[in-house]
C-alpha cells in the first residue's frame, strides 16, 4: 500500500479526509498521497445561447483556479508532519465518477480515501453523492470518512458481511493486506433483521472464511437488529472498533434507482471511517 489518492473539493470534508489520509499513510508506511481534483465548465442557467459556447471559455483559467485551489488545500496541512509520505497536486478536467478508475491506474493509486458529509434526502435519495458512487464503482478499497472524524490508529477491524457467496464476493486478499499493514486484529459481523440462528461460528460459511483468509483467525460475531446501521454502529462502538468495512453489492440501473442501499445508508450514517473493498 504505496500511494494514497485523496479526491477533494476544497472542503471541510475533504479536508478532514487529507488528514485522515496523513495519519493513516504514517500507519501503513505509505510513501504518497495524491490530493486530486476535478473541474469542468461551470452550468449557468441564462436565456443567452453564447455563454454554453466552449469557445468563450478559458480552460487555462479554470485549471489555473483548480491548481491555485489544490496549493492552498495543501497549504492548510503545512503543520502536520508528514517527512516520510511526498505530496503530490493533481487537478483534471471532467468530473470525478467517470474519470476515477482511469487516474487509479495512471497514478498507481493503491487506496481511495474521501469525505462525506451528512446526508439529507435529497443529497442521499435523489442526488447521491460522488463519495458513495465512487466506492460503489471502483475497482480499488475506498475508506469513506466523515466529516467530523479525527483520524485513529487502525486496531481493530470491524467486517460486516452477509455470508452469501463468501467464496466469489470476499475480497480476502486485500483484507490480508491490510491486516498485515495496520497489524490489526479481524472481526466478522453477521446482522439478522428477524429473531432467527442462521449462522454460528461453526457454520460452514465461517470455516470458509477461516480458509481464505489463514493464516489469519478472525473472530465472529452473529447480531440481531431490525435497523441495520444502528445495528452496526452499535455492535461497533461495543467492540470499540475503529473501522467499518463492506463489500458493496452492485445492482442494475433500474434496481438501483429504489433498491435501499446498505452501503449508500452507511455511507452517510455510520459513526466511523467505512471501508469499501470489492472483489
Amino acid at each position: 500500500m504505496r500511494t494514497i489518492l485523496v479526491p477533494s473539493d476544497f472542503s471541510d470534508a475533504s479536508l478532514n479526509a487529507a488528514l485522515y489520509a496523513l495519519g493513516f499513510a504514517e500507519q501503513v508506511g505509505a510513501k504518497k498521497i495524491i490530493f486530486y481534483h476535478t473541474y469542468n465548465v461551470p452550468i449557468t442557467v441564462t436565456a443567452d445561447p453564447t455563454l454554453y459556447n466552449v469557445e468563450n471559455l478559458d480552460f487555462e483559467e479554470l485549471k489555473s483556479a483548480a491548481q491555485n485551489g489544490l496549493l492552498e488545500f495543501e497549504a492548510q496541512l503545512n503543520d502536520i508532519s508528514h517527512p516520510d509520505v511526498e505530496i503530490s497536486l493533481l487537478a483534471n478536467y471532467g468530473f470525478l465518477t467517470d474519470d476515477i478508475h482511469k487516474t487509479c491506474i495512471e497514478s498507481n493509486a493503491d487506496l481511495i480515501i474521501m469525505g462525506i458529509s451528512g446526508g439529507g434526502i435529497i443529497t442521499e435519495n435523489i442526488l447521491g453523492s460522488d463519495t458513495v458512487i465512487v466506492a460503489r464503482e471502483s475497482n480499488i478499497p475506498v475508506i469513506i470518512v466523515p466529516a467530523h472524524t479525527p483520524f485513529k490508529q487502525l486496531k481493530k477491524l470491524l467486517l460486516v458481511s452477509d455470508f452469501i457467496d463468501i467464496e466469489s464476493t470476499l475480497p480476502y486478499l486485500a483484507l490480508k493486506v491490510l491486516l498485515e499493514a495496520t497489524k490489526s486484529e479481524l472481526h466478522i459481523l453477521n446482522i439478522a433483521s428477524g429473531a432467527y440462528d442462521s449462522f454460528n461460528s461453526t457454520s460452514q460459511e465461517c470455516f470458509t472464511i477461516i480458509d481464505l483468509l489463514d493464516p489469519i483467525v478472525p473472530v465472529f460475531h452473529f447480531e440481531i437488529c431490525q435497523d441495520f446501521v444502528k445495528g452496526i454502529n452499535g455492535f461497533a462502538n461495543k467492540i470499540e472498533a475503529d473501522i467499518v468495512i463492506v463489500v458493496p453489492k452492485k445492482h442494475g440501473f433500474l434496481e438501483s434507482l429504489f433498491y435501499k442501499s446498505h452501503t449508500k445508508e452507511l455511507a452517510f450514517h455510520c459513526q466511523l471511517p467505512l471501508l469499501a473493498i470489492h472483489k
